[in-house]
């Protein structure tokens, strides 16, 4: 038998984020079970958001699905994704496992140096993209460091959290 240590940490990180994802998606259905009880005013336009599967915004403000890289921090690039490989591109979530580069800005960002750490990066809450019509685009990317999680930066010895996170904008990448 053939083990597949890529499926394994996926399938991992997939388990411990349906919890993530199955409390969101009953909070939105309460949600919408609560408005649909109560009288509401019409809307001028009905937009169906779930014709497509979800997209992730680059900073390009261009809709991807599955990217290689991708860049959270826009402005300076110093958050940054590589090598992510895919395992699923759902609905309503996506996985990959890749390289989380960042600069530590120690003293300040122009003198600082890049680390890198292998990471399973979920992607999930999909909601309505504004101005797209019926596209969505997920607007959370929750990252599980696998390896070491520590680096030195300013002489002293950093530990980066187990998981962590990140709001993203439908305008590309952080919010």
């Amino acid at each position: 038998m053939t083990t597949h240590p890529i499926r394994s940490r996926v399938k991992t990180a997939a388990l411990a984020l349906g919890g993530i994802v199955a409390i969101t998606a009953a909070a939105s259905t309460a949600l919408a079970l609560t408005a649909a009880a109560r009288p509401s005013r019409p809307s001028a336009v009905t937009v169906s958001a779930t014709t497509t599967v979800p997209v992730l915004v680059n900073c390009a403000m261009k809709a991807q699905t599955r990217p290689r890289q991708y860049i959270l921090a826009c402005g300076d690039g110093n958050f940054y994704f590589d090598k992510l490989n895919w395992a699923a591109w759902g609905s309503s979530s996506a996985f990959a496992e890749g390289i989380n580069t960042f600069n530590d800005c120690v003293p300040f960002c122009a003198a600082g140096h890049f680390h890198s750490f292998p990471v399973l990066a979920a992607l999930w809450r999909a909601e309505p993209r504004p101005g797209h019509m019926g596209q969505r685009y997920f607007t959370r990317l929750t990252l599980i460091y696998t390896g070491n999680r520590t680096y030195s930066a300013g002489g002293k010895l950093h530990r980066l959290p187990a998981t962590a996170t990140y709001p993203l904008s439908e305008l590309g990448g952080g919010g």
